[in-house]
């Protein structure tokens, strides 16, 4: 897989990294807010300007008084992003003006970063040839400085330039945009409601903690992308926020994360649905949840996480997933698995069970097999007539996958009444397994 460079954009809370980075990539990309802190992960993303590619890692606030869990974790994103960059990003508030976290944060990374490329911007500047208000930022002893508006775009297509004048050029950039759109068919979103393990899930797959895990429900609120090579195969992985009440989404920040999470569910290929085996029970915030999984027509497959800590009678995990399979019959082709992320237990299952699914979401079955299911289904029952016409069965085709979709052409698409399309499909179903995938039946002619 093509190599592009990596640039993290690092600075203290609400300086407006991530209004940076949505300009950049020329999309609601990153959770905007006015609220200090808002990014706690890293946020991936792909860019280009003047035909360069480039990745963008928007970072966690850099707070270098503030000793809380939260913000250890948030400056070992930091690190992380640091290490796999070629080049960063320092951005300041021209409002608030310098302060001595900045110079603080500056000395951090010259530290840290010697051999990358820095490049210092100020923010929040709506008139950027205005001299006065960079003056103290020269503090810094850093030449140039770029005054910018990521807000209103002021400055920004000039200081672009410069990022991008050493980076290597792609002519075929549109080319290989295509190519991500297809390979975009392969996501994996893992989705739950808050606090059910889903970011130590997502980082006991990939091996290393490249999502924030912590005890209060709600800590990742952006959606995190990554692409993990296991053995040769890439694996794109969405780490979600937990879906809230709809009482608790007033919040703005809250609201956009659920939007963000519903996107996730919509456009992803398959989904990885946690729930907690430690509260033995399936919630109303969960049934939510499948039922937009349900909506999406997305894979499936179901994981009942903590099982470290859940009750381990002989009877649990069968009555779990009777209750599973009652609760969500329209999620019944979902394989289930129990997993603890914490100690690891059955994470490779895990891997296996996607690799069988995508399998399957991409297996066409021959034409001839399809025929000989046709002949046999229509033999066993005939369609019925419609308004006093025979329907003439003509043939059954599969659309390249994933997802599973079949179409049925007839004489008359309109006759086939949905009581027979259900039957044809329950008899496919039979003679052909589709672990993890919703099968759709269209009819035409």
């Amino acid at each position: 897989m093509e190599s592009i460079p990596t640039i993290a954009i690092v600075g203290r809370p609400n300086v407006g990294k991530s209004s940076l980075m949505n300009r950049i990539v020329g999309y609601r990309h990153a959770i905007v807010d006015a609220t200090p802190g808002v990014t706690r992960d890293r946020n991936y993303a792909e860019a280009s300007w003047n035909s360069r590619r480039f990745n963008l890692v928007d970072t966690g606030g850099l707070d270098p008084d503030d000793s809380k869990p939260l913000m250890q974790s948030i400056k070992q994103q930091v690190d992380f992003a640091l290490k796999e960059s070629d080049a960063i990003i320092f951005i300041c508030d021209g409002k608030a003006g310098l302060v001595p976290d900045d110079k603080q944060i500056l000395n951090f990374l010259r530290r840290q970063c010697s051999k990358h490329k820095l490049f210092v911007v100020i923010n929040k500047l709506d008139n950027a040839n205005d001299e006065s208000q960079l003056a103290e930022f020269y503090e810094l002893g850093i030449d140039p400085i770029y005054p910018i508006s990521a807000t209103h775009g002021h400055g920004v297509a000039d200081f672009l330039d410069r990022l991008v004048d050493d980076l290597p050029r792609n002519e075929t950039f549109e080319e290989n945009t295509e190519t991500r759109k297809d390979r975009s068919l392969e996501r994996i979103a893992i989705v739950g409601k808050p606090n059910v393990g889903k970011s130590s899930l997502f980082n006991s797959l990939i091996g290393e903690h490249r999502s924030i895990v912590d005890n209060v429900p709600g800590t990742t609120r952006d959606t995190i992308q990554v692409k993990f090579n296991r053995s040769g195969k890439i694996y794109n992985f969405i780490d979600t926020a937990g879906l809230r009440r709809p009482d608790r989404e007033k919040d703005n920040v809250e609201q956009f994360s659920v939007y963000r999470t519903l996107g996730a569910i919509k456009d992803t290929d398959l989904v990885v649905l946690v729930m907690d085996a430690s509260k033995g029970g399936i919630t109303n915030q969960d049934k939510r949840i499948a039922g937009r999984v349900i909506d999406s027509g997305a894979g499936c497959i179901i994981v009942w996480n903590k099982w470290d800590i859940s009750s381990h009678d002989e009877h649990f995990w069968s009555e779990l997933i009777k209750e599973t399979r009652e609760e969500f019959p329209l999620l019944a082709f979902a394989p289930m698995l129990s997993t603890s992320a914490k100690t690891g237990l059955r994470v490779n299952k895990l891997f296996e069970m996607i690799d069988h699914v995508q399998e399957t979401g991409r297996r066409r079955i021959p034409e001839d097999r399809l025929k000989t299911i046709l002949y046999d289904a229509i033999t066993i029952q005939p369609p019925p007539t419609f308004r006093g016409r025979e329907i003439k069965i003509k043939s059954l085709m599969q659309y390249d996958g994933p997802p599973v979709i079949f179409k049925l052409k007839c004489s008359e698409p309109k006759g086939v009444h949905f009581s027979y399309q259900r039957y044809l499909l329950n008899h496919l179903k039979q003679e052909e397994t589709f672990d993890g995938w919703p099968v759709k039946l269209y009819t035409g002619h």
